[in-house]
């Protein structure tokens, strides 16, 4: 790939995910080397799903804790697919605040549990925010380079 400011950009962008412990750098390397000729989009793709489908998980868990009563098995599989999808891209905030936010759960502590939510969506919310940035510099730039 080409050197372009754009590139340099995104690389500066890149670095930033990871100082600040939005990203985990060795999930992210290792998925980068996923991408390859027969799937040239491959992590663009993967954060686009990923955003997509984290917002959905996210919405479910608002929507399951303030059911009268509590709806436990959308809120277990929310919490859980949420950490897997999270764990599997390598964003550690996200996967962090889930993890929080499924002790309180287990151990029955509602408030705190409510509270974690608000935390988590705010989090993911700046997740969002700037991984949509960095997807859209990443098509800018590989449709500069054809």
């Amino acid at each position: 790939m080409a050197n372009t400011p754009l590139r340099k950009q995104l690389s500066t962008m890149r670095q930033s995910f990871f100082d600040e412990g939005l990203l985990d750098e060795e999930q992210v390397s290792y998925l980068e080397t996923l991408e390859n000729e027969d799937d040239p989009d491959f992590i663009e793709n993967l954060f686009t799903m990923f955003l997509r489908d984290s917002s959905r998980y996210i919405d479910s868990m608002e929507k399951a804790l303030e059911a009268t009563p509590v709806d436990y098995p959308v809120m277990e599989l929310m919490m859980y697919r949420l950490k897997g999808s999270s764990a599997s891209l390598g964003a550690s905030k996200i996967n962090g605040e889930t993890n929080i936010l499924r002790k309180f759960f287990h151990d029955g502590d509602m408030e705190s549990g409510k509270a974690s939510l608000q935390k988590l969506k705010e989090e993911h919310a700046n997740f969002k925010e700037k991984l949509a940035v960095y997807v859209g510099m990443l098509k800018q730039a590989k449709l500069s380079e054809y």
